[in-house]
């Protein structure tokens, strides 16, 4: 059994430029987080672009992946070519988990620099996130070169827990404590109904993390029982 909160708040500006998606079906789960970026003045409908393009493409995916398996970045572009839109106006990093039920195999993927975090077992928290460049320009689809997802894969017996994030809330996450707050999630929203659980967790964030940075503040926590 596999249980999920989620959340997607707005920063200090007026619109939310993150996007996400969560997919389940009898033998998946999919997260999606993309982050838009605030100097792209349509970033937010790339980042929705990308995540609904990831969801359609990885429901039928075998796990595991490798980064030369996930077609959506290409048609990501081909789409907004097709459309007479120039790429650079849709800037977007987008971070991605899949976990297939059957196999007990978890891919996750980003382009940009939002975290990831994966919990395998008993094992320490793997802490996945990619640095940003010299002068400090992000990875992104629609950047000045076409970029691919650099894959992960995982694999666990019986309990896994993973953490997709915006940077509004991934970096602001020290990897010496996310296990603290990965027990800390997992045993308080799995009180609650799964109806209120994500409200509940939206709550949270604005209280906790939500004057921290001018950053939109996106995150999904997948867990299983």
């Amino acid at each position: 059994m596999y249980s999920h909160i989620l959340t997607s708040v707005v920063g200090k500006h007026r619109n939310n430029q993150d996007a996400i998606k969560y997919f389940e079906s009898t033998d998946k789960v999919i997260a999606i987080v993309a982050d838009g970026l605030g100097s792209r003045k349509k970033s937010a409908e790339g980042a929705r672009l990308i995540c609904r393009m990831m969801v359609e493409e990885l429901e039928t995916k075998q796990l595991p992946l490798q980064s030369i398996d996930i077609v959506s970045p290409i048609k990501w572009y081909e789409h907004l070519e097709k459309e007479k839109l120039n790429p650079d106006d849709y800037c977007t990093t987008c971070s991605f988990a899949v976990i297939d039920k059957i196999s007990k195999i978890i891919s996750v993927g980003q382009i940009g620099d939002s975290p990831i975090f994966v919990g395998i077992d008993g094992n320490s928290i793997v802490v996945l996130k990619q640095e940003k460049e010299f002068s400090n320009i992000t990875t992104c689809l629609g950047g000045r070169e076409k970029s691919s997802f650099t894959i992960n894969n995982f694999k666990f017996n019986c309990k896994m827990r993973v953490l997709v994030t915006s940077d509004g809330i991934g970096d602001e996450l020290d990897g010496s404590n996310i296990e603290s707050l990965f027990s800390y999630l997992s045993s308080k929203y799995q009180s609650y109904s799964k109806k209120s659980r994500s409200r509940r967790f939206t709550k949270e964030i604005k209280a906790t993390v939500g004057k921290v940075n001018n950053d939109d503040k996106s995150a999904i926590y997948i867990w299983s029982l």
